[in-house]
């Protein structure tokens, strides 16, 4: 127990910066919808405090209230006082996972799925069914997303191979006149294939040769969020070596999660600088290409944020979409995270699934027809959402619409060097 409070007392000068002004209450979805204090940051930070300061003797008892957390990082983002909560909440719930420790089982679980991505593959139908599953009482519209009668962009195919099957390796572009590895991150990879070939195929058209992994090593954030840090740094370290192997300068994403895992918290937790730029395809092929391009989109349009998106860009999905399909964009009110949180909707399906209605609900009633978002996880979470809200709104990925549009021939573009 000493040797748990010196790692948790290790925080204090990062905890002490917290004044406690209840900010972070403004922007978290949890306290929104719950309305008590453990739910908030602020909560969170003050039970660490009073297990260091000797004021909570079972320091176990806390961690169920670390675990509950979205980790959208929006209370770091809005605290006055620059309070990296997220870095805090990671970082206590790998000390308190020394009390609590993770089941053998689920401990083994990770450690494969981690270790050999190459075997995760064979697993492939059982592992679709559990991405949505998310609370141990299952209700028929957990798993609608991925059956049938849905309309083909909303569902999630339990028979579709692995992308990097067929995209594996160097896929040459015409007229070359620079290469980039693409990362698909493994909900890419497993569960939305289309962003992937739509990913490569657009490049392609670029002239952007592309470079895929033969296997796809995960990023390590669900290790992270479960309390394993040095699993976490193992994964990141593992696809910057292998990155660097490759030798590339872009380092493609269109996974805002994955981005930050291998990039801001990548770095920091391993204390590596990377030698490429990691950066999501939008933000590529508006500020690297500066492509331009007209699409005609008669649909009423709007955009759900990601959380982690690379917030030096955040303005840039929005005004992507304004720009090329805007004609008929509307903004939406709920601005929040869509609950999701990767493990966290697993562990509290309803309580996330909660948060995401009350998007689903606002983009039913202005009869929103597609909803854009560059995160995977949040186009699975929304759309089992709005598959349980009644409502017919298609999610995409506008790199898919950019794909189906220019490549494909319905629209005109331009390409400035």
């Amino acid at each position: 127990m000493a040797g748990i409070i010196d790692e948790l007392s290790e925080l204090e000068d990062s905890i002490i910066r917290c004044m406690k002004c209840g900010t972070c209450q403004a922007v978290c979805p949890l306290y929104r919808k719950d309305l008590i204090e453990p739910s908030v940051a602020r909560g969170k930070i003050a039970l660490i405090e009073s297990v260091y300061e000797g004021r909570l003797e079972k320091a176990g008892d806390i961690l169920k209230h670390l675990e509950y957390c979205v980790l959208c990082g929006r209370c770091r983002q809005n605290c006055p006082s620059d309070v990296k909560t997220d870095e805090i909440f990671l970082k206590a719930r790998a000390v308190l996972k020394k009390i609590r420790k993770m089941p053998a089982w689920q401990k083994g679980l990770l450690g494969f799925v981690m270790d050999h991505p190459e075997q995760v593959t064979k697993l492939l139908p059982f592992i679709h069914v559990c991405l949505r599953i998310g609370s141990r009482r299952v209700g028929d519209d957990v798993l609608r997303p991925f059956m049938p009668p849905m309309s083909e962009r909303n569902v999630v195919s339990v028979k579709k191979e692995p992308f990097v099957r067929k995209y594996k390796g160097l896929n040459y572009a015409e007229n070359e006149r620079m290469r980039v590895l693409y990362y698909p991150g493994c909900s890419v990879n497993y569960v939305y294939t289309n962003w992937g070939k739509a990913v490569v195929e657009t490049l392609k058209y670029f002239g952007v040769s592309v470079y895929v992994p033969e296997v796809v090593r995960c990023c390590g954030i669900p290790a992270a969020t479960m309390g394993d840090l040095e699993l976490y740094r193992k994964m990141v370290s593992l696809n910057f070596d292998y990155f660097s192997a490759i030798g590339t300068d872009y380092v493609i994403t269109s996974c805002p999660t994955c981005e930050y895992g291998l990039k801001e918290m990548g770095e920091r937790e391993t204390k590596r600088e990377s030698p490429f730029r990691i950066v999501d395809i939008l933000v590529f092929l508006d500020e690297v290409l500066k492509i331009d391009f007209v699409m005609p989109f008669d649909k009423k349009i709007s955009l759900h944020l990601p959380c982690h998106y690379d917030c030096t860009h955040s303005d840039l999905p929005e005004r992507f979409l304004q720009r090329h399909l805007g004609s008929n964009y509307i903004p939406l009110e709920n601005t929040d995270c869509c609950g999701f949180g990767g493990t966290f909707s697993l562990k509290y399906y309803r309580d996330s699934k909660e948060i995401a209605l009350a998007k689903a609900v606002e983009l039913r009633d202005k009869r929103v027809d597609t909803l854009f978002t560059t995160c995977p996880g949040c186009a699975m979470h929304l759309t089992d959402a709005l598959v349980s809200a009644g409502c017919e709104t298609g999610v995409l990925n506008p790199i898919e619409v950019l794909y189906e549009g220019i490549i494909k021939g319905s629209g005109h573009s331009s390409l400035h060097c």
